[in-house]
């Protein structure tokens, strides 16, 4: 883009069109009308500004929505609970400070754990991750939340790549126990059905297979 307005014109031209779905799924987020408008702002900022790494004829729509839901999640933390940093003697994080580097905004094929993630309701996501320990919670976060592959994962743990697949297994395996309390209490009959509703069964059954 040779200008900002240029920029910002053709960010809007194909950015405006999906503001109503954009703005169902703030408020599914954050439960108010108020806040879901803020959160949709925020999240076309943070889209436009990193508009340069869009790929021309891919799909606005998921683009954007992963930034709003990342952005939901950063904002949550630093602005309605502002958690503690993690605990210097357990390494445990408060469940909403996983997030604080969650800022991913890349287009391209997702990883499994992405694709897990994507599946999951927001407050679920939170309160089966905080149940997990410190070391598969890290992994699974670096690979589902920001995105990174598991060999960049391996340098910064300081462990083998196996070691990296085997915690994010482990972590898919215990984050599916976990949630399976949420299926039964909200009437669901089995954990793929849960994973199945309102959602694409071929991914659905794609996770259940995989943690078996």
């Amino acid at each position: 883009m040779s200008t900002n307005s240029e920029k910002r014109e053709a960010f809007s031209k194909i950015a405006v069109p999906v503001l109503d779905s954009l703005y169902r799924q703030a408020l599914k987020y954050t439960g108010n009308p108020d806040d879901a408008e803020d959160l949709v702002q925020d999240a076309f900022e943070r889209g436009y500004k990193a508009f340069d790494s869009f790929t021309p004829g891919t799909n606005i729509s998921a683009w954007l929505s992963t930034i709003l839901r990342n952005t939901y999640f950063n904002l949550y933390a630093k602005n309605k609970r502002r958690p503690q940093r993690a605990n210097e003697e357990t390494g445990e994080f408060n469940d909403w400070d996983l997030y604080e580097a969650a800022d991913h905004t890349g287009e391209g094929m997702k990883s499994a754990e992405e694709t897990y993630i994507d599946q999951l309701q927001p407050q679920e996501i939170i309160t089966a991750l905080k149940n997990l320990p410190p070391e598969r919670r890290r992994v699974f976060v670096a690979a589902a939340i920001e995105g990174k592959s598991y060999k960049d994962i391996a340098a910064d743990e300081g462990i083998k790549i196996g070691t990296v697949m085997s915690r994010l297994n482990r972590a898919r395996t215990q984050l599916k126990k976990e949630l399976a309390g949420y299926i039964t209490s909200s009437g669901g009959q089995d954990g793929h059905s849960a994973y199945s509703t309102g959602r694409n069964s071929k991914n659905a059954h794609s996770v259940n297979k995989r943690d078996k």
